[in-house]
């Protein structure tokens, strides 16, 4: 058997890059308006679009033809979950008791097999969302010693403003993430108080 020493590094995976989701007027802004002066600006904004990377990804592979090979792969699960259930339907428990358990999965799957019930991804896409909120939570902590509450004025200096700023910024290099442009001032106050320490 022949082995072989690899002498340069090499790079195996791609790696993702973000676009830029701000521009240097944005940076300044975010600077001035919302007091985030504990940073240098080159700082602020890399810490910002690396708290935004994991959901851009995870939203952006949503959007691909995945979808399908889920669909594809819940079906063949389903088929052979069944087979289990079947094989351990009669059996004494606990053989009997897996059945059971066997039985409700398939129901699950045949959801998501049907579309009829989206409770996982959806509950996958708030913990996304919730986890952007908290790093971008963080960013504002380090730099300010401004409470992160929900805005309670409409000054456009407090929390709230900064994440509507930043998920608008995104939106705007990224349209196709529907989610950057449905936030409202209601649902940033939500996802505000969905990540108190």
């Amino acid at each position: 058997m022949r082995s072989f020493i690899l002498t340069e590094p090499y790079l195996l995976v791609n790696k993702f890059k973000l676009k830029k989701l701000f521009s240097d007027t944005d940076c300044t802004f975010l600077v001035q308006n919302f007091g985030l002066i504990r940073m240098n600006s080159e700082e602020l904004v890399a810490s910002i679009e690396a708290a935004f990377l994991d959901y851009i990804l995870a939203a952006l592979s949503e959007l691909g033809d995945q979808v399908e090979d889920k669909g594809k792969i819940y079906v063949e699960a389903a088929f052979y979950i069944n087979r289990a259930r079947t094989l351990l339907e009669a059996m004494p428990h606990p053989a009997g008791k897996m059945s059971y358990r066997l039985s409700a999965m398939l129901d699950t799957l045949n959801k998501l097999i049907d579309g009829n019930d989206h409770f996982a991804s959806s509950r996958a896409a708030r913990f996304m969302e919730k986890n952007l909120t908290r790093k971008l939570r963080d960013i504002w902590c380090i730099n300010t010693s401004t409470p992160f509450h929900p805005g309670t004025d409409d000054s456009g200096k407090n929390p709230r403003d900064y994440l509507l700023f930043c998920f608008r910024s995104a939106g705007k290099h990224y349209p196709e993430i529907e989610w950057f442009n449905d936030i409202n001032e209601a649902l940033a106050d939500k996802l505000i108080k969905s990540v108190k320490k």
